[in-house]
């Protein structure tokens, strides 16, 4: 019964994605790990991440990379969206972010491909960041 209402609630994770936009252009589809056991599982509770798909952990100010066998970008934003950091992080590191409200994680060179900077805004598909 357990495992069942546990799977129930991965895949309704894992369907349910937030579209992460630019100037009203898509650019990411993240998972949203918004709960305490979403974001203490956080990349390793979702599938590999392709080129288009992230990972939004809200509240964060603070990630690591233990356990990740490759390299990641991180960009940490404010509660307006607004990038405050922006790093390609490698395995066994943290990155912190004192004035963040939201990091977002995704693939390495992700970052560069669709152009983000600091000072860009995202705006989510779905509500808030907070």
């Amino acid at each position: 019964m357990i495992g069942r209402v546990l799977a129930d609630w991965d895949n309704a994770f894992l369907e349910n994605k937030v579209i992460l936009r630019r100037l009203s252009a898509p650019l990411l589809y993240a998972y949203d790990a918004c709960t305490f056991f979403r974001r203490l599982r956080g990349l390793h509770g979702v599938p590999p991440l392709g080129p288009t798909d992230a990972l939004i952990i809200r509240p964060c100010k603070a990630i690591h990379t233990f356990g990740l066998a490759r390299p990641i970008d991180v960009i940490f934003m404010d509660s307006n969206g607004i990038i405050l950091k922006l790093s390609t992080v490698i395995p066994k590191r943290t990155m912190l972010c004192l004035k963040a409200a939201v990091a977002v994680e995704m693939a390495a060179g992700t970052a560069e491909r669709i152009n983000l900077g600091v000072g860009q805004k995202f705006i989510p598909s779905q509500g808030h960041w907070r």
